[in-house]
């Protein structure tokens, strides 16, 4: 049962490497889950993505080391239950004060943490699972892990998921956010559902719908003066047609936003590829969006808000748009991806990915619509040893006129005080990102 329904999860992925009808990676119901499995990852960083003036820029030099360890156990053919710790720590941080060098990493138990806890059931097609989670949709657009950063991203909460071949559904529950205080209702819960069919071994489809009801705490009143209650709709459709690979998705997102007062939610996330493929070689050229709002004083709110944010992956490797800015961003982008030096077994592989940006304003008022500025990034993908992949990459950000513009949390690299972060006149100087990050799997 479970070797054929892994046969059948893998077939799709053989063709291309995109995201098909199959169950969705990196959750409960991705296959094969191995019995024991661990990782060690470094990422060595030298940072100034920060775009302020010299008087306050600051280069951050770290290194970050992040170790798993995982368990799945079968206590019967129909229940599985896994359990996944995690250790996060930058190197060189765990001596307490007054910084003694002979104490070293002695006595620190802060950076484990659980990373996935869960019990799954599966009877037939239908597969269940509820506890701590993994889950990554389509491109992650919406819903994504975010394995870039050394924490990733789990969920807390129900899933479910109906093997429908040539379909895969995949409905969920999870409560992002809680508190045990009684006086304030803190709390996010994200429901939804997500359907994936294989149209053809090369092409897929996907459709989807969540509901995101968050309440935020204020010191104020007993239950809220922020909240929110956003619907997504989407849409994706990718494959490849002889050489020819393509993508196109989009998000809409309504409801109501209580921020500054009650206004109504009209925002979008649109994405568009088209490229070729040639084997190991491939290259593609696109637009993405996501909007943004030109008129702050009415009652509707047009800036689309990527709550569970894809990063790095997306909108460029040095995340200056984690937090989408008010008046939004359109990338016009390339990529790439050349595979060379394979090895008679696999090994040696190395692979080539440079990425270009140009970021302008989705919607903003005249004579304030000027670019954001351009980005580029090349990473270098080394896999020497089998489940080994060492990766060194670079970012370059050339600020144009806009950059200013690009949310606090951006600029908060440089250490500065609020009032020295970035505006009109501040001088806009490049930024640069440099990182090596060896990851070691068993």
């Amino acid at each position: 049962m479970r070797a054929l329904k892994t046969v059948i999860h893998m077939l799709p992925c053989l063709s291309l490497g995109l995201a098909w009808a199959a169950a969705p990676s990196e959750s409960p119901y991705s296959a094969p889950q191995p019995p024991f499995y661990g990782q060690v990852r470094t990422r060595t960083e030298y940072d100034i993505k920060g775009m302020a003036d010299t008087t306050t820029k600051k280069a951050l030099l770290n290194t970050q080391l992040r170790t798993r360890l995982g368990f799945v156990a079968v206590p019967s053919p129909a229940v599985e239950i896994k359990v996944e710790v995690q250790d996060v720590r930058y190197m060189g941080s765990e001596p307490a004060a007054p910084y003694n060098p002979a104490s070293a990493t002695t006595g620190n138990k802060t950076g484990v943490d659980l990373s996935q806890g869960y019990v799954a059931v599966e009877e037939g097609i239908f597969k269940t699972a509820l506890g701590r989670q993994k889950m990554s949709l389509g491109s992650g657009r919406f819903l994504s892990t975010l394995e870039w950063s050394p924490t990733s991203r789990v969920f807390d909460g129900w899933s479910a998921n109906l093997n429908l071949d040539p379909g895969n559904l995949t409905a969920l529950a999870y409560l992002i956010r809680d508190s045990s205080n009684t006086l304030v209702k803190d709390h996010d819960v994200l429901t939804g559902l997500y359907y994936s069919h294989q149209i053809t071994p090369d092409i897929v489809a996907e459709a989807y719908g969540f509901y995101d009801q968050a309440r935020q705490p204020t010191v104020y009143a007993g239950d809220t003066a922020s909240n929110a209650d956003l619907m997504y709709y989407g849409e994706r459709v990718a494959g490849k047609v002889s050489l020819f690979a393509f993508e196109e998705e989009f998000i809409y997102q309504g409801g109501e936003l209580n921020m500054r007062g009650n206004k109504t939610s009209m925002a979008f996330q649109l994405a568009t590829r088209a490229g070729v493929v040639m084997g190991n070689y491939k290259a593609n050229v696109g637009v993405d969006m996501m909007s943004g709002d030109d008129t702050p004083g009415d009652d509707e709110i047009h800036t689309y808000r990527a709550n569970y944010y894809f990063a790095h992956n997306l909108y460029g490797w040095m995340d200056y748009f984690v937090a989408n800015p008010k008046y939004g961003v359109v990338d016009y982008r390339a990529d790439g991806d050349f595979g060379f030096l394979p090895g008679p077994t696999g090994n040696p592989r190395i692979s080539f990915k440079p990425q270009y940006h140009y970021f302008m304003p989705q919607s903003a008022p005249s004579g304030a619509d000027d670019p954001y500025g351009q980005e580029f990034d090349a990473e270098v993908h080394v896999a020497w040893f089998p489940k080994s992949n060492i990766v060194l990459g670079a970012g370059l950000f050339l600020p144009d006129n806009s950059a200013w513009k690009l949310p606090a949390a951006s600029q908060a690299f440089t250490g500065a005080p609020a009032a020295k972060l970035l505006n009109k006149d501040t001088k806009k100087e490049a930024g640069y990102f440099l990182y090596f990050m060896p990851t070691f799997n068993f």
